[in-house]
């Protein structure tokens, strides 16, 4: 009983110790730039990555090819509907003509006798 007792003591004085170890300890403190520098490097970052974004477009010759492709891309388009809608034209008149027996004679026709 005596080896336990002494045990409890021995731990009890540890744990004072311990104790009062930890009253004398200050609080960690951190740089109070430390803040500062972290927001200031990641503006940093930020803007040097949209900088260089606007400078490569803002270059003459990228934004000549830009204008280039743009004006390519609506030119095919524009003629490729175009030539649609003729052929579209001219087989809606030739469907039509069919279906009401007409002829391809006009009243300008050089074939008829004007008297």
């Amino acid at each position: 009983m005596i080896g336990k007792m002494k045990n409890k003591q021995q731990i009890q004085e540890e744990v004072d110790k311990t104790l009062e170890s930890l009253d004398s300890l200050q609080k960690a403190t951190a740089n109070p730039y430390l803040f500062t520098r972290i927001k200031a490097r990641l503006e940093r970052e930020e803007k040097s990555f949209w900088s260089r974004s606007i400078a490569f477009i803002s270059r003459p010759a990228v934004a000549i090819m830009a204008i280039l492709l743009a004006t390519t891309i609506n030119a095919i388009v524009f003629f490729e509907s175009r030539t649609e809608t003729v052929q579209t034209t001219q087989e809606g008149e030739q469907l039509f003509a069919s279906e009401y027996n007409l002829t391809d004679s006009t009243i300008y026709d050089s074939t008829i006798d004007p008297e």
